[in-house]
Formats: structure tokens, sequence, C-alpha cells
């Protein structure tokens, strides 16, 4: 969902922070809940395992190695162009970071032999992801806004 980042500062009070076109998160979030909704429609573990490295493996490389942020850059932008549109990353990647806690949890539970509760999990972020990639109403990013209030009073 971080791809094609750049640090483009708008204003003193944004310098260093990361942005990124908004169209590839959308991209990374349809993949996301068209591989899960057929692993959860399927029955089939290995689609949710591989979801689950893909986003585990962009969080612990620290978006370096990001699947879908390569796939954006070598494959869709050739395809759609550049945008002048830019988002910070930040909430992107929270929302990233959540489902890939979740879709990780779904793997252990698939592994553990609770395939019920696995397919729930999964099919949640499905669901989560696939509104986000048609609508742009990405609920893992308004968490992040909430979390940053709460960490701007103190709360957190």
């Amino acid at each position: 969902m971080t791809a094609t980042t750049t640090t483009a500062p708008t204003a003193a009070s944004d310098s260093g922070l990361t942005y990124v076109d908004p169209r590839a998160p959308r991209f990374g979030q349809a993949i996301t809940a068209t591989v899960l909704t057929a692993g959860v429609v399927f029955a089939e573990p290995l689609l949710i395992y591989a979801i689950a490295a893909i986003l585990g493996m962009a969080l612990l490389s620290r978006w370096r190695l990001d699947l879908y942020g390569f796939s954006w850059r070598t494959v869709m932008i050739p395809l759609v162009g550049t945008s002048e549109r830019r988002e910070p990353a930040a909430p992107h990647r929270f929302a990233k970071l959540m489902g890939a806690g979740c879709t990780v949890v779904a793997s252990a539970l698939l592994l553990a032999g609770v395939p019920l509760a696995a397919y729930l999990l999964a099919g949640m972020v499905a669901v989560l992801a696939g509104v986000a990639a048609t609508t742009g109403l990405c609920i893992g990013c308004r968490m992040y806004q909430q979390v940053s209030f709460f960490r701007r009073l103190g709360v957190v």
C-alpha cells in the first residue's frame, strides 16, 4: 500500500513525512480482498497464508520488500501513469499493519485447527479491504487518525 512513496513536505510542519499515490493502496487492497475472498470461499488456506506472508514481509522489512508496491511501480504505473496527488503514507501503513496482524492470526488459527475462526477473520479483512479498494473508505486509516488523536491528548 505504500507504493510510489516520496518525501514531499507541503509545509514546514510536514517535513520528513512519506507520501504515496492514493491509487497504490487501493491496488493492494483490491488484491488482498480478491485473494482472501477466494481463500474463504474455496476454504483454501494457502491463499490466506500467501496474503499473510506478503503483508508480513512488507511490515517486517519496513516497507522495503513490499510486493504490492513493486507491482504498482513496475506494472501499473506504466499502464495508468503517475499522479500528482499524494497522501501521507502513515495511515495506509497502519492499515496494512492491521491487515497483516489479522491475516497472521488467521493463519495461526488455521494451523491450530480452528478453521471457522480463521476464515471469519480472513473474511473480515477481505470485506474491509474490498470496501477500501472500491470506495476509498479505509477503516485502518480512520483507526490511525483516532490513535493519533489520543496520542495528541496524551492518553496513548
